[in-house]
């Protein structure tokens, strides 16, 4: 997990979303569906996609593998970022730019709580398998649970910011 003041939101963009009531960006398409900002003291609700999000800040996007919208996709990949930073990398006394990118280990944020895939049409099954940064499987899929909502889906543990989801019809 990232800490101390050089992993926080920059000030200016903090400002913006929190005036703004949270969660900046709805971001709603056939193929691809994005929450993003300070989504913990909001519940976003898209036509595919909601989440109840531990964090703070955060971004949620939901994309189609396959072409096909998300209403009928078979493959999809979520995606759950929080704060992401190099090992040491700082930025300047505004917070506007980096005076030192720092180097490896990147750390992250993993972003906790669940995800809710709405409106699969036909959709008798849902599974989501975290993935690392190689898109290889981290442990064995974790079944949605079916809900009068949609397909919750737990995320958080294992720590991943991509899933590899599959709906079966």
């Amino acid at each position: 997990m990232v800490s101390g003041p050089d992993a926080a939101v920059p000030d200016g963009l903090a400002r913006q979303l929190r005036g703004s009531g949270g969660c900046l960006v709805p971001a709603g398409f056939a193929r691809r569906q994005a929450l993003g900002g300070f989504c913990a003291a909001n519940r976003p609700l898209l036509g595919n996609l909601s989440a109840v999000i531990k964090n703070e800040f955060a971004a949620v996007t939901l994309s189609s593998l396959d072409g096909s919208p998300l209403s009928r996709a078979s493959r999809m990949l979520l995606t759950a970022a929080a704060r992401v930073a190099n090992t040491g990398m700082k930025c300047n006394e505004k917070r506007t730019s980096l005076v030192d990118w720092g180097a490896a280990p990147t750390l992250i944020e993993p972003v906790a709580g669940t995800v809710t895939l709405r409106n699969l049409r036909g959709a008798s099954g849902v599974e989501a398998v975290a993935l690392d940064g190689a898109a290889r499987p981290l442990g064995q899929p974790i079944a949605a649970r079916r809900t009068p909502a949609g397909w919750e889906i737990p995320i958080g543990e294992p720590a991943a910011p991509w899933h590899a989801v599959r709906v079966r019809r």
